[in-house]
């Protein structure tokens, strides 16, 4: 904005946006701001601006968004704080900004990188039955540290055992099917591409009696 030290000739309700405001200044210049932060800084017609009350107003602004883009991510999923620095930074906004915000709402609860870990783990054993190599691909754009990680997988495993998740999927796989070795090569590419090591699923595979055709 320019010659931003201006009064305000209007405050003015946004048609299609109830919550937010419309700030007409003197010179022209106009901006938009929400409901929250009218509240939190009282404006008033005739109410003179210098360029560092607008850009605190403008600043105050950019964080009520950022907050409320994350509260919506969070009202469908938890996440992690990776991944919610990552989506609000793809929308532009600078990590000096979101980190702050990032850092209260884990004092809060609304953001907890432990349970998001627990969450997430589980759907990938239990319900999408992968082994940890893949399991730890999937949490590599998380950057949940080690320390938080290991442990959660090391009890998931021994509650589903990597031989046990094999065997349901071998099950799956093979059912109704001939044991052909072009059957068996198909088996072991899918094992692969679950995360599951040849030492994995050796001896499952090796107990099948496979036809030599």
């Amino acid at each position: 904005m320019t010659n931003l030290t201006n009064k305000i000739i209007s405050i003015s309700p946004q048609k299609r946006r109830n919550n937010r405001l419309t700030i007409q200044l003197e010179s022209g210049d106009v901006f938009g701001i929400s409901e929250d932060v009218f509240l939190s800084t009282p404006l008033t017609v005739g109410q003179s601006l210098n360029p560092k009350e607008i850009q605190e107003i403008l600043s105050n602004e950019s964080v009520i968004k950022i907050k409320n883009l994350i509260l919506n991510l969070l009202s469908y999923r938890q996440r992690s704080c990776a991944e919610l620095m990552r989506r609000m930074k793809e929308k532009g906004y600078d990590e000096n900004v979101i980190s702050p915000i990032l850092v209260e709402f884990e004092e809060k609860g609304y953001v907890n990188d432990t349970e998001f870990a627990k969450m997430f783990a589980k759907h990938c054993i239990c319900n999408k039955q992968m082994g940890r190599k893949l399991v730890l691909n999937e949490f590599y754009h998380h950057r949940i540290p080690n320390q938080i990680l290991k442990p959660i997988l090391d009890k998931l495993y021994d509650e589903n055992p990597p031989e046990s998740l094999i065997q349901g999927i071998t099950n799956k796989r093979l059912k109704n099917k001939d044991k052909t070795q072009n059957e068996k090569n198909k088996l072991v590419n899918q094992l692969m591409r679950k995360g599951f090591s040849w030492g994995d699923m050796e001896s499952i595979i090796n107990k099948i009696d496979w036809q030599n055709k």
